[in-house]
């Protein structure tokens, strides 16, 4: 019978735990798509907590962001074509990540101050999304 010993054990544990480190961390750093991320909105705004959760961002987001949009739609004006803005925020309620459905100059603009932001309305969990319709004019 051979032995196989304990230094070449841990170094093959060690080895293995990094790798599975790192396939979660690339897994977390990937973009999420357009399908999934209006899934998880749909799914998060089926349960009371969403609901409740839509209404105050909202609100926080109308007083807090129509100022810069405005700014951006007399800048990138030509386009008024509505859109989606997704927010993928974390616990203490940064955004992660943000997707524009359809990609638009106005969207664009405003992704540039609201891709930093922070809002004061934390989500129920991190890695919640949420979104926001423009509807144009």
């Amino acid at each position: 019978m051979r032995h196989t010993s304990t230094s070449t054990i841990l170094a093959f544990t060690v080895g293995t735990l990094f790798m599975v480190a790192g396939v979660m961390v690339s897994a977390q750093d990937k973009p999420t798509g357009l399908r999934d991320a209006r899934a998880a909105v749909e799914a998060n705004m089926n349960t009371a907590a969403g609901k409740t959760y839509d209404e105050q961002f909202g609100t926080e987001f109308g007083q807090k962001h129509l100022g810069p949009l405005k700014q951006c739609k007399q800048s990138h004006g030509s386009d008024l074509t509505s859109f989606w803005m997704l927010f993928k925020l974390d616990k203490d309620g940064s955004v992660r990540e943000m997707l524009l459905y359809p990609e638009t100059e106005l969207g664009s603009c405003a992704r540039e101050s609201l891709a930093k932001d922070r809002f004061a309305t934390v989500p129920p969990r991190t890695g919640y999304w949420v979104s926001v319709y423009m509807k144009l004019k």
